[in-house]
C-alpha cells in the first residue's frame, strides 16, 4: 500500500478502516466536482435533519463540508495517493451508511470527523484540522 494511504489508515480508529476502505477508488477531477455538488445538497438535508433534532452540530457540519470543499476544489493540484485519501474522506463523510450514524446523537458526526482530520494529517494539511467547538 502506498505510504500516505497507509499512514491514513494508521491514523484511524480501527473501527472505522473497513469502512473508510470501501471508499478507496481513485478520483477523477469530474468526480471530485460531482462530489462538491453533492455535499451542497447533503448541507441542505443536514440542515433541514438539525430543525427537527437538536443534537445535530450544524456548525461543525458546516466546517467540515467547507474544509472537503477546498480540498475537492484543490483537488487537481494533489499527487494521486493523496487525491485517494482526499476520495476516501468525501465519500466517507456523504455515506449514509457509515460506521456511525449521523443523525443518531450530539456524536453522530464524530466518525467523520475523525476520517477526515486523519486525511489531512496524511497529506500534510495540518493548517485545515476540524475541531469541535
Amino acid at each position: 500500500m502506498e505510504k500516505t494511504l497507509q499512514k491514513f489508515y494508521d491514523l484511524l480508529p480501527e473501527s472505522l478502516r473497513a469502512v473508510a476502505a470501501r471508499h478507496s477508488q481513485p478520483l477523477d477531477n469530474a468526480t471530485a466536482d460531482y462530489l462538491r455538488d453533492e455535499l451542497k445538497d447533503y448541507r441542505k438535508m443536514v440542515a433541514a435533519a438539525s430543525l427537527k433534532n437538536s443534537c445535530i452540530d450544524i456548525e461543525l457540519v458546516d466546517r467540515m463540508i467547507d474544509t472537503l470543499k477546498k480540498l475537492l476544489s484543490d483537488f487537481h493540484r494533489f499527487g494521486e495517493e493523496d487525491k485517494v485519501v482526499i476520495s476516501v474522506a468525501a465519500r466517507y463523510f456523504l455515506d449514509s451508511e457509515d460506521a456511525q450514524l449521523d443523525f443518531s446523537d450530539r456524536f453522530g458526526f464524530d466518525d467523520d470527523l475523525a476520517v477526515l482530520n486523519a486525511a489531512l494529517l496524511a497529506i500534510g494539511k495540518e493548517d485545515l484540522i476540524v475541531v469541535r467547538s
